[in-house]
């Protein structure tokens, strides 16, 4: 076996990042292999067991993320940052008519780049014996060659490693002097270093010590062996990270434990984001950096907020995204105590969650009493809403709701929130609460308006809405509130009294009908009584044939010209419901024979 492999060393095939994760033989086959664990779960074969032997455990449970490869297949070439840098931003041809790029290589590998001025100008090229200008990429790719211009270096998936700067023994801390990053890149602001094959957060830390400029850093993707330091690294690893507010470690796997150590050596972090780490509950022990303002933890598993609990301890904490997880509830048990969350925390993102209940909405101002500022779209809530007259309502008119629950809500899944659509929704709420008490026993309205704890408060500010009860009231979830009563008659024959689900369709009252008066459906006619009267204007026309003095526009309803009619409405044969002919829960419909 080559002795340049070891557990948890990095290695990348066409492009694919793995870590080793086993060495050694498999049963049935010849020869040693390495058990490698994709970064990327789809590429591999197994979850680490073969043939019912478990080899080595996968980062990421009940996945196919692993799989066994001989020591001798050709792995990528690892590079070192600045090869790196020359590969993305200066490894193609450019012409400049005055100046050419010259690379020169000190000892230790300190590239330096310079521009020098050819002693003659090229001369101008002509096509059809007119001057032209080059323009376009040649432009853009002198601007990317001047590395030592660069601000923002984005080095995702590069296959970069910095072995020199990795724990050796015998040595409390990497090579002191090096300036490798500094002589070819000494102005960055932003850095990515995501997807590459480092091993030890010392190889981030010797990078960061160079850059004196940098502001924002992101290592997404990369799966660390070791991110402890010694006392000495530590020190120097401060320095490194001191002015670095952004940080950004999603999809890294590393435990909560090793994400709090790292974020406490950036002494000047306010944004954090650790998203895509499989994260189901943070340990109450570890915290993250306090000076963390903004902090997402999107794309995990958490599924209450008690899970949350460390990051109650953030008192600088302003904005929490929790995009994207499987949140429905405030607390796993009725036991045990709700988080409170700082004051200093206004936004809040529950979006793509798994929240259900109105009593998650209500606990919020508990739960965060500084929010102030929300995002809580796309959960099952707002899927099937029903109002208590059992009329479907949709997501907007949730979110209006979820308004009116809210009293200190100032931002609405990103929409702010006017002084007028704040009335409108707390009214809307009122007679909402109103109906529901009204469809329910008297016996159960001191448990709905508990439901509702803003209850008293809104009734305080608009006033009491009239709940108005009836004995023939019906509950509109219940099935009698979906069948509709029908009394059919023929004048001076029987009456039948049916009931019939509302969405029947026409057709099939036609042969109900056509069955009870034995009457053939082609020659049945039904009309429905609405018992409403309808004023009809008559033509007031003197014997000399010339209009009367008074308009018809002018006449009332009250006025001798005027005559009333019963309303009819002719139910006609077809598809449509019954329920969408007829208004109300009872009609009396008159059948004709044609």
């Amino acid at each position: 076996m080559a002795t340049q492999y070891y557990v948890g060393k990095r290695l990348s095939f066409d492009g694919q990042l793995c870590t080793v994760r086993y060495i050694g033989d498999v049963k049935g086959t010849k020869g040693e292999w390495l058990g490698v664990e994709w970064d990327d779960p789809a590429r591999g074969k197994h979850s680490g067991e073969h043939a019912g032997i478990r080899y080595f455990q996968c980062l990421r449970d009940n996945t196919t993320a692993g799989s066994f490869i001989r020591p001798n297949r050709k792995s990528d070439t690892p590079r070192s940052f600045v090869e790196a840098l020359k590969a993305k931003y200066a490894s193609e041809d450019f012409e400049d008519p005055n100046v050419e790029i010259v690379f020169t290589t000190q000892p230790g590998d300190n590239a330096r780049i310079r521009a020098e001025p050819l002693s003659k100008p090229k001369q101008s090229i002509r096509i059809s014996g007119k001057e032209v200008e080059e323009v376009g990429f040649d432009k853009i790719r002198k601007q990317l060659a001047a590395l030592s211009e660069l601000k923002i270096v984005i080095l995702d998936g590069f296959c970069m490693e910095r072995p020199i700067a990795r724990r050796n023994e015998g040595t409390d801390s990497w090579p002191i002097g090096l300036s490798d990053i500094k002589d070819a890149s000494p102005k960055v602001i932003e850095l990515d270093l995501s997807r590459n094959l480092f091993e030890e957060w010392r190889e981030i830390a010797s990078i960061c010590e160079q850059l004196t400029n940098l502001r924002s850093l992101r290592v997404d993707g990369t799966r660390f062996r070791d991110t402890s330091l010694t006392v000495t690294e530590i020190a120097r690893a401060n320095a490194a990270f001191a002015h670095i507010k952004y940080l950004k470690l999603e999809d890294t796997l590393l435990p909560w434990e090793d994400m709090t150590r790292i974020t406490q050596l950036f002494s000047d972090l306010t944004t954090f984001v650790a998203s895509s780490n499989l994260y189901a509950s943070l340990p109450s022990m570890h915290t993250p950096n306090p000076t963390i303002v903004d902090l997402s933890l999107e794309d995990n598993l958490f599924s209450t907020l008690t899970s949350l609990e460390p990051l109650t301890r953030l008192l600088n904490l302003r904005r929490l995204v929790l995009k994207s997880n499987k949140i429905s509830a405030i607390g796993s048990t009725d036991s045990e105590p709700d988080p409170v969350f700082p004051l200093s925390l206004t936004e809040v993102d529950f979006s793509y969650n798994e929240i259900a209940d109105w009593s998650f909405i209500d606990a919020l101002q508990h739960t965060f009493p500084g929010l102030t500022s929300l995002r809580i779209s796309h959960n099952p809530l707002f899927k099937s809403l029903q109002a208590p007259d059992g009329k479907a309502m949709t997501a907007e008119d949730g979110y209006v709701v979820v308004l009116a629950r809210l009293a200190n809500l100032k931002t609405l899944n990103f929409s702010n929130v006017l002084p007028k659509e704040r009335l409108d929704a707390e009214s809307y709420y009122l007679s909402l609460i109103a109906k529901e008490v009204s469809f329910a026993p008297d016996s159960d309205e001191e448990r709905i308006l508990k439901t509702h704890p803003r209850w008293k408060e809104l009734c305080e500010e608009y006033g009491e809405p009239a709940i108005q009860r009836s004995s023939s009231q019906i509950n509109p979830n219940s099935l009698a509130a979906r069948l509709i009563r029908l009394e059919l008659y023929q004048v001076g024959g029987k009456r039948v009294k049916i009931e019939i689900p509302k969405s029947a369709t026409a057709y099939t009252l036609l042969g109900i009908v056509s069955q009870n008066f034995q009457i053939k459906p082609r020659a049945c006619k039904m009309v429905w009584e609405t018992g409403e009267w309808m004023p009809v204007a008559s033509e007031d026309i003197y014997d000399d044939g010339e209009a009367s003095e008074t308009s018809l526009s002018e006449k009332n309803d009250e006025s001798p010209a005027f005559s009333k009619v019963s309303r009819e409405v002719v139910i006609i044969p077809g598809t449509r419901g019954v329920g969408t002919w007829i208004e109300g829960n009872e009609a009396v419909i008159r059948i004709e024979a044609r």
